[in-house]
């Protein structure tokens, strides 16, 4: 019973109900090629609840606009996650909440190292040692890590 590890985890990750957060995940990113031209202006998401999508206006005469759309919002979601998760929209003031499609994740910084003091007599080897050993090419490479850094 051979599996690839792709299969087995993604099995496990729907039986965990984490695959709706990460197709709900992308349904926030891709917020505004969803709803299209004229609705990600009115449109902003904040969130669900159970299968009740949770969006925002900006005031009250587009909160009025969107209950009139909220049929093609249903539609367009579920499509976009080719299952019908969400059944009904609430439409809420924005009032200062946060819009998923707005969030960004947080960059995590790579670290590197400083490189230690070059060695006074690093590179009087080169040329002595020979070409075809691995000795030699790490040498070399770690010469040149101390040229290139200067």
């Amino acid at each position: 019973m051979e599996q690839r590890i792709g299969e087995a985890l993604d099995r496990l990750l729907q039986r965990k109900g984490a695959g709706t957060g990460f197709k709900l995940a992308q349904l926030w990113r891709n917020w505004d090629m969803v709803m299209g031209e004229e609705l990600r202006l009115l449109a902003i998401p904040l969130g669900h609840r159970k299968t009740t999508l949770i969006i925002g206006a900006e005031d009250n005469m587009a909160q009025q606009e969107l209950t009139y759309y909220t049929y093609e919002i249903i539609e367009r979601v579920n499509a976009f996650l080719d299952e019908p998760f969400f059944d009904r929209v609430q439409v809420d003031l924005l009032m200062g909440k946060p819009a998923l499609d707005e969030l960004n994740m947080p960059s995590i910084e790579r670290y590197i190292p400083a490189l230690p003091p070059r060695p006074a007599r690093l590179g009087n080897l080169l040329g002595k040692l020979d070409p075809a050993s691995p000795v030699t090419r790490c040498y070399e490479k770690y010469v040149r890590m101390f040229d290139e850094a200067e």
